[in-house]
């Protein structure tokens, strides 16, 4: 038998150059596509047999998809042509080695389809005997079974008739239950309903009864806000008129001191003036007796008489401008009591 050689790198890597460089020129994805499948190769462990050749090139051919499939199948085939080239005696042997195989396993299948259809028509030949041995048992069976069947309906109707008499005896007792029952809840539904009812018409009462108080305690809360208002009012009306009051005498009070001071002033003034009469009086009678014709000197006018007139003008009773400011302070307490 002759031995099947592989391909080395070198020869894979050679055969892929001679079909690239077929044309003259390698294109860009050609040169892609050789140095990925090259990196593939140098990765791989051990001899470079044919289907280790064929993943190696799909792998690249994943890696570098610009290759177009008819380009990728050329230069898979000028590979494998190399490894056909390179093996073809020993293709041959193989190929010559693999119809015999094939020859002795069709006839070894021929022998085995034969026998094995022979017993087939033998086990089909001893099924048919069983088969009518198993039809005549059934039969037998089948009639000791519908005699069987036949009893077996005959007390299951006994039964039934039982049960069904047993069920409407049942039934009625049930029937009387559910209807006390029914009736006692209704009963129980009557009462929880009036219970309930008069319960609902003390919840109302009760309810009714607190808004009543509630709205009396309002009442009572505005009453006693309405008295503390009032009560608040009158305290500031009477302090107004308290302060009123007050400040009228004070005003009373200062207009009769000014009216006292202004009297005892015109009381002093009219005594001035009544002790410089006197002593121009007594001046002159003095001159009047004088011997001779002696020249009478007239005496000037006091120096402060002018003055003292104007003081007197000046210190006029302030009472007029007292009583007015007394009267309008009047006013405007009697505008503030009615205001508050």
């Amino acid at each position: 038998m002759e031995t099947v050689e592989k391909l080395n790198l070198t020869e894979i890597l050679t055969a892929l150059q001679d079909f690239m460089t077929q044309d003259g020129a390698i294109s860009t994805e050609q040169r892609s596509f050789y140095q990925t499948f090259r990196q593939h190769l140098n990765t791989h462990e051990g001899v470079f047999r044919l289907e280790d050749i064929e993943r190696l090139l799909a792998a690249a051919k994943t890696e570098v998809p610009e290759i177009s499939e008819e380009e990728f199948v050329d230069m898979g085939e000028a590979i494998l042509t190399r490894y056909r080239v390179k093996n073809a005696d020993a293709i041959n042997e193989r190929i010559r080695l693999a119809a015999e195989e094939e020859a002795r396993k069709r006839a070894l299948a021929e022998a085995e389809r034969a026998a094995r259809e022979e017993e087939e028509r033998l086990r089909a030949e001893e099924e048919e005997r069983l088969r009518l041995e198993e039809e005549a048992r059934l039969h037998a069976e089948e009639e000791a079974r519908q005699a069987e069947e036949a009893e077996r309906l005959r007390l299951e109707e006994e039964e039934r008739q039982r049960q069904a008499e047993e069920a409407e005896r049942l039934r009625l007792e049930e029937e009387a239950r559910l209807r006390a029952e029914e009736e006692a809840r209704l009963a129980e539904e009557a009462r929880l309903a009036e219970e309930a009812r008069l319960a609902e018409e003390a919840r109302q009462a009760e309810e009714a009864e607190r808004l009543r108080l509630e709205e009396e305690e309002r009442q009572r809360q505005a009453e006693e806000a309405r008295l503390a208002e009032e009560a608040r009012l009158a305290e500031e009306a009477r302090l107004a008129e308290e302060a009123r009051l007050a400040e009228e005498a004070r005003l009373a009070e200062e207009a009769r001191l000014a009216e006292e001071a202004r009297l005892a002033e015109e009381a002093r003034l009219q005594a001035e003036l009544e002790a410089e009469a006197a002593a121009k009086q007594a001046y002159w009678e003095a001159q009047e007796n004088l011997p001779g014709d002696e020249a009478k000197i007239v005496p000037d006018l006091p120096s402060n008489a002018e003055a003292l007139a104007t003081e007197n003008a000046s210190k006029s009773s302030p009472l007029p401008k007292i009583i007015a400011g007394a009267t309008v302070v009047v006013v405007l307490g009697a505008l503030g009591a009615m205001l508050l």
